[in-house]
């Protein structure tokens, strides 16, 4: 049984919307929640896993949300601090060159993929549970890997077409997938499972500069920031484009039923927004004061793609100080609760980055 590490947390409100915000860790060392475009909160809602060097490398742990006790999940070599995913009763994750799966009720571990040589990034998991795909690159050059859950195969599809990497299941249908692309290529991609139906479903201009899409609810329409312009949904079928609001809008997650869109902001930094997808109408959750490091948003527009993908580059932490896109964890990367009344996030306004939920207000 996994040692239990005392409680860290403090609840406060946020001083300038009065939101009930509670922060999780108070260790100094990089502290944040699994990636925004995946899941860190258990099934039932009473824990939220987590990525931390407290023991002088990375690996995952969880906290409990009724106590605010620590355990840790992991001693592993390797591991990729954003690829996790929490999936019903498990967290799908990447460590060195293996893509693993662990109960979260009593830690068993298994390796459901492994690619030696190889990196690898944060896990995706279909609808039906059936499969798992993540990024895979070697020797500068980037693929997909899908797998089985039950460990019994797997397959690179997309190897060395292009610097691709934010894979994620469509949130219904289990045998499609979209992608992000680096420039010179246009950003957003959808592909079957088994590599069919490669296609750019918006081709965007050299003057869109698209970041961070996902699925707006379970549906087929996906968020994107245009970024230094906007928020937009565009249609994967349709390829049709809609701004939804024109402001600073970054990181974004959308609610399980696409009623509400959760975004951090840079470039002013406005806070943590709750957007209304229909209307327009945004207003601010709370202020993390993160640092959100990274020159490169500053400029006009993306780095080109050469060698292994940008995306890629900025999934590592194998950097403290301010790179091009980073460090990771110096940006907020808001997502939902399961249950939609919590929102996740990270800030290292204390001098380290560490773990925060804040209350989402009833509609």
């Amino acid at each position: 049984m996994a040692a239990v590490l005392d409680p860290e947390w403090e609840t406060f409100e946020d001083e300038r919307t009065g939101a009930r915000v509670t922060r999780l860790t108070n260790a100094p060392c990089i502290n944040h929640p699994l990636y925004y475009l995946a899941n860190s909160f258990s099934l039932d809602g009473q824990t939220l896993v987590f990525a931390s060097d407290r023991a002088g490398k990375m690996d995952l742990y969880k906290v409990h949300l009724g106590d605010g006790a620590i355990e840790r999940l992991t001693d592993l070599e390797g591991v990729q601090p954003f690829s996790g995913n929490v999936v019903d009763d498990g967290v799908y994750f990447a460590a060195g060159s293996e893509v693993h799966c662990l109960r979260l009720q009593d830690g068993t571990d298994r390796v459901i993929a492994s690619r030696p040589g190889c990196g690898l990034g944060e896990v995706t998991v279909s609808a039906d549970r059936q499969w798992a795909c993540c990024l895979v690159t070697r020797e500068g050059a980037a693929g997909l890997l899908v797998s089985k859950t039950d460990g019994s195969a797997s397959t690179v599809i997309l190897d060395g077409v292009r610097a691709l990497y934010h894979p994620q299941f469509h949130p219904q249908d289990a045998d499609l997938l979209i992608y992000s692309a680096d420039p010179p290529d246009p950003r957003l991609w959808t592909v079957r499972r088994d590599g069919r139906e490669d296609r750019c479903f918006y081709a965007n201009r050299l003057d869109e500069w698209f970041v961070h899409e996902t699925f707006l609810g379970k549906s087929d329409r996906v968020i994107v920031v245009c970024w230094h312009q906007g928020l937009y949904e565009v249609g994967l079928q349709t390829g049709d484009i809609r701004e939804i609001v024109g402001f600073s809008s970054w990181h974004i997650a959308s609610n399980s039923d696409g009623s509400q869109i959760v975004c951090d902001t840079h470039l002013p930094d406005q806070g943590l927004c709750l957007v209304d997808p229909q209307s327009g109408e945004y207003a601010p959750l709370c202020y993390p004061n993160a640092t959100n490091q990274g020159f490169q948003w500053g400029e006009p527009s993306p780095l080109q793609a050469d060698g292994e993908a940008p995306g890629w580059a900025t999934m590592t932490e194998n950097v403290s100080a301010e790179s091009a896109y980073g460090p990771q964890w110096s940006h907020p990367h808001p997502a939902f609760s399961p249950d939609d009344r919590m929102v996740s996030f990270t800030s290292d306004v204390t001098g380290y980055s560490q773990v925060y939920v804040v209350e989402v207000p009833e509609k």
